[in-house]
């Protein structure tokens, strides 16, 4: 009897790098099931990449299906999604605004220094008014058939032309038995880490399946394909460590641990993973669909950018109704902030006045639920990050919080710290001794109150203060919060 040696990738598959002709293989012959997440960037294509993208879902035929959670998430956020082009033109015009006042005031300031005749100051605010006025009238004007929230649903030529694509390719909703299983087990995950969709923690509370959704997606198209014996490919546009196997910005394929699961439940088949981008790119050779060249770039446009970034707008409501509630997640937030992006327990502690005993289980539970509430109004995109990310690093107890760095960035940007900036540039001490007070004169603000807590909100080189402090050719030494002075240093 023969006996066969295990060979080089044998217990190891989820190590094996499909290569080009692999992944065209694969869609030329597997199980194709799509993520919510693909549906949903058509409200957010150009008409040419919709028209694409279908073509080539189109071209699929049979082998094509949507995992039931798959449409539930579809449907419940399509409007918050809808709404988004007009949330981004106000931000648009909001920030063309805030450059119009920043860059004025500059241009006022450097015409002083220089002594510029007023005939010649006047010409150059007109043509900065007339450069930014050309932008905003050219954004208005870009109006495209985009379709609004109140748009009836046989007018939406969207849903219209996805609705002739997945005729019959929708996978059953589970039976009650099976889907509370899928939920108990996506739950299990999400506390292990266990791929897919483990980041989603902070969904627990906010739907009926809690976190378990991309779990629930995946193992719907898992034992269709298993069950078919055939290879799975799931085309999605989430991007997160918790799905693909990375190296720096390139998307290897699957998370080891489900390759080896799916391989294990259809008895040797592979799973694939792909992007919206690369599944246009990949049309021509595997499935003979002729797209445009551009589609593809709009595509990865929309997968880098569409879809998971808060806006200033998003932020500020989320904060007042905190505040309305009267809730403190809106004070740990805006220290989060001013912190760089991180802030420790004891700080949330000494901000809630909190007792030391008290446990943050349950913390972000009102950022996420108003977040959802925000998502639905279409204040928000559907794909954004949680605005309080609790860190585990023992898997047991909260070490603090992470907000997502547009947070960080938009908080921080409202305090305008060129004056300082200004004076330390005027100043040639190889050490400057300075009082919080005389810092606020120099501003013409007040310090946050993180700044006469935290020796780390002067010493960080992530936030706006240590930011302008480095960049002025300092470091802070010698912080003291009790006594409100610090000393900065040459570089």
């Amino acid at each position: 009897m023969e006996v066969r040696v295990p060979g080089l990738f044998d217990g190891f598959e989820g190590y094996y790098l499909p290569s080009g002709d692999d992944i065209d293989r694969a869609l030329a012959t597997a199980v194709v099931a799509l993520d919510a997440n693909v549906m949903l960037s058509l409200y957010r294509y150009n008409a040419q990449t919709v028209t694409d993208v279908l073509s080539v879902l189109e071209a699929l035929g049979d082998r094509l299906v949507v995992p039931h959670q798959s449409l539930v998430e579809f449907h419940r956020n399509r409007l918050s999604v809808i709404s988004n082009p007009g949330a981004a033109l106000k931000e648009l015009r909001d920030a063309l605004e805030k450059s119009r006042s920043n860059a004025d005031g500059a241009l006022g300031r450097w015409a002083q220094q220089v002594a510029m005749d007023e005939p010649l100051l006047v010409r150059l605010r007109g043509d900065l008014k007339e450069a930014l006025d050309s932008i905003e009238t050219r954004a208005i004007q870009v109006v495209p058939d985009r379709i609004s929230p109140d748009t009836p649903s046989d007018e939406d030529s969207v849903l219209t032309r996805l609705g002739t694509v997945l005729e019959g390719k929708v996978l059953p909703k589970p039976d009650e038995s099976d889907w509370s299983a899928m939920v108990d087990e996506g739950k299990r995950r999400v506390s292990a880490k266990q791929p897919p969709g483990y980041l989603d923690a902070e969904k627990a509370d906010l739907q009926a399946e809690g976190a378990a959704g991309d779990y629930i997606v995946y193992w719907q198209a898992v034992l269709h394909a298993a069950d078919l014996g055939k290879d799975l490919l799931i085309v999605t546009n989430d991007q997160k460590e918790d799905w693909w196997w990375r190296k720096g910005s390139s998307f290897l394929g699957p998370r080891l641990e489900m390759v080896e699961e799916f391989r294990k439940q259809s008895e040797g088949r592979r799973l694939y993973l792909l992007r919206a981008p690369d599944l246009l790119k990949r049309s021509k050779k595997a499935l003979s669909v002729l797209v445009s060249p551009d589609s593809a770039q709009d595509a990865e446009r929309v997968a880098f950018k569409g879809e998971n970034l808060w806006s200033s707008d998003g932020v500020t409501e989320l904060l007042s109704r905190l505040r309305h509630e009267g809730l403190p997640q809106a004070a740990v937030v805006e220290e989060a902030a001013w912190l760089g992006g991180i802030i420790d327990r004891a700080a949330v502690y000494e901000i809630c006045g909190y007792d030391s005993s008290r446990m943050l289980r349950g913390f972000t539970r009102p950022t996420s639920r108003i977040t959802l509430e925000l998502q639905d109004e279409g204040s928000v995109p559907a794909g954004v990050k949680p605005i309080l990310e609790a860190l585990y690093p023992d898997d047991v107890r909260t070490s603090g919080f992470r907000i997502p760095d547009e947070v960080v960035d938009i908080l921080q940007d409202e305090q305008d710290l060129q004056p300082l900036i200004r004076y330390l540039e005027s100043r040639n001490e190889p050490v400057i001794q300075l009082v919080f007070s005389e810092i606020e004169t120099i501003l013409g603000a007040e310090l946050r109150p993180v700044a006469r807590r935290s020796n780390g909100y002067w010493q960080s080189r992530t936030n706006a203060m240590g930011r302008a402090l480095t960049g002025c050719g300092y470091q802070t030494r010698g912080v003291n919060v009790a006594e409100e002075t610090l000393n900065l240093t040459r570089l």
